[in-house]
């Protein structure tokens, strides 16, 4: 299941929540204002590594082919096309 980040309009407040890719967003609540109004946001991650280049194989796995969302999933299942 992935983890998604979402905000909350009415209070600001950020927090995080494991949802099938299935479902949607209606019923989430702010869990500090409990808020109805909440919105899902982009993710951000960063990823490091120690000495030099990355392998060839890694390199163009992360380089977005033609279509998709370039975020490195195929299939047409990408949680971002909802």
């Amino acid at each position: 299941m992935p983890m998604y980040e979402y905000g909350c309009a009415v209070c600001h407040s950020h927090f995080d929540l494991l949802r099938r890719m299935d479902q949607d967003d209606k019923g989430i609540a702010c869990p500090a204002c409990g808020s109805e109004h909440v919105h899902r946001q982009l993710s951000v991650f960063a990823a490091h590594s120690r000495g030099g280049s990355l392998p060839s194989e890694v390199s163009a796995m992360s380089a977005p082919a033609g279509g998709g969302c370039g975020s490195g999933c195929c299939g047409g299942t990408c949680a971002s096309r909802n």
